[in-house]
This record gives C-alpha cells, structure tokens and sequence, in this order.
C-alpha cells in the first residue's frame, strides 16, 4: 500500500506572489486523486513543494504510512514537460534505467534488470525497449517518463499533465493505464490535468485550486454552483447534458459548439465539460 499525504495549511511564495495560500489537504495511502484548475493556480508548484524542490513559506508536509526501503525512492515523478531530441539514438530501456535510485554504478545488476523489465511491463511500453526514444510519439514517450518514475520503487506517483498534448483515444489509454497500476500495486496517486472528465472518471476525490482558493473532495462534492462560484469569485453553473456536465459562467450557454477547459486559448466561457 503506497503512503499517504498530508498538507496542513501550506503557503508557498514565489518570484513576489503567493502562489499557494492556506491550502490543507489528505490524501490517503492507496488513493487516486487529481488536481484540476486553470493555470497559474499553483498545481505544479505544489507538486514540487511535495517534492522539496521549491522553498515552503510556512506549514507542513507529512507522508503517513511511509515504509520506505533501504534502496527505494517514495516519491516518483514524471514532469509535465521535457525536451527531447528527435535524433536522441537513446533506446527506451536505457531511458528507464536512469530512473535507478543508485547513481555511480556502472552496470546493471539482475534486480535492476528485474525492476525495469516490471516497470515497463505496468506501462505497457516492453515493446519500445529497443527502439530510439526519439523517434516515439508522444503517449509512447509518456509511458516511458511513468516507467522511469516507477523504477524507483515508489509509494507515491505524481504526475504534471501526463495526457497534454495527446489526442483523445490517447489521453484515456494512458489515464486508463495509471488507475490500473494504483489498482494492482497500491500506488498512491496524484495527477495534475485540465482535463476534468479523465479525472471525474478515475481520481476517488479532486482537489480543484484556483488563485487562492481551492475545494477538495469527490467529483459530485466539488463540481457545486456555490463551490465553484466560491471559486472563481463569480457565478458559476453546473449544467447536466445528458451523461456529462457541463460548468459555464452564467452568461454561457448549452448551445455553444466547443467546450474551453482550463488553459484553452477560446473566448467561450465554458470553463469544463466532465463525463460522470
């Protein structure tokens, strides 16, 4: 069972903003949780608070039910973005071997071997092992960043935006493909995304943070009019359209044609289409 999380009125302040204000959260060990908002809100900046890669003004971060082991890692993670060279000659299996928690051996042992060889079995990605990393598409290169994260033996995945820039049929393979490995090996997990419905569909609970603001709980919790009104400081409807809901400022309307979620560069005011 992966550990849990705990953030007690964190602040975190950056470049002169706050960039999280008073935020409290639990995420229990084993749990599947998503991060949603617009951007600027802080999602990824809290990611690297949990990480201790950016200063924390004030508050604390805990992990109840750590268990980590000598040669382990509790905390995977896999950015949102990186730059990769599409001549980089770099086969997968060597990328996924980076993310050894050992740094100055030379070789592989059997139970390195061992380890990579499960990870990239759990993301479905053995059949790249061979091939330049360059020359992969987008979701392929994904499940090789989640791989990575993996061979560290975790008890925690955090994930920045994995499905960005994917099409559709891709962002719900791989989404479908993290909730199976928090199924199957008790991973706790918590993913950032703008995309609701991947999150409604899979997270047990979200935490939905906008500029300091923010509201945790399940899909039906937190999808509220007063909620998301708190929210966004002005009124907001939560519209059901046949299996799916849609959240719009007041002036919007059913019949516009597209659905702008968080970050979208539209003029809709339709702020997220989720698929219950």
């Amino acid at each position: 069972m992966g550990a849990g999380i705990n953030v007690t009125r964190l602040n975190v302040h950056l470049s002169g903003n706050w960039i999280l204000r008073d935020l409290t959260f639990i995420v229990k060990p084993g749990e599947f949780a998503g991060i949603i908002g617009p951007n600027g809100s802080g999602k990824t900046t809290l990611l690297r608070a949990l990480l201790g890669m950016v200063h924390v003004e004030s508050g604390t971060i805990s992990f109840p039910g750590n268990s980590q082991a000598p040669g382990s890692s509790m905390l995977g993670y896999a950015p949102q973005s990186r730059q990769m060279d599409d001549e980089t000659p770099l086969r997968a299996w060597d990328f996924v071997s980076f993310g050894l928690p050992h740094r100055f051996r030379p070789w592989l042992t059997r139970q390195d071997r061992k380890v990579i060889k499960e990870a990239m079995h759990l993301t479905d990605s053995e059949r790249l092992a061979d091939k330049p990393i360059g020359k992969l598409s987008g979701g392929e290169r994904q499940r090789l960043f989640i791989a990575q994260a993996l061979v560290r033996n975790p008890q925690i995945l955090l994930l920045d935006e994995p499905t960005s820039n994917l099409d559709p049929g891709a962002q719900e393979n791989l989404a479908s493909m993290v909730y199976r490995i928090n199924q199957e090996k008790g991973i706790t997990v918590l993913l950032v995304s703008h995309d609701v419905n991947l999150v409604a569909k899979y997270a047990n609970q979200i935490l939905y943070i906008t500029k300091g603001q923010y509201a945790m709980g399940t899909v039906t919790q937190v999808l509220q009019p007063d909620v998301l009104t708190r929210l966004y400081g002005a009124p907001v409807e939560v519209l059901h359209v046949g299996s799916k809901l849609i959240v719009s400022t007041s002036a919007a309307t059913t019949s516009q044609a597209s659905i702008c979620r968080h970050g979208a560069d539209c003029k809709q005011e339709v702020l997220a289409d989720v698929s219950l």
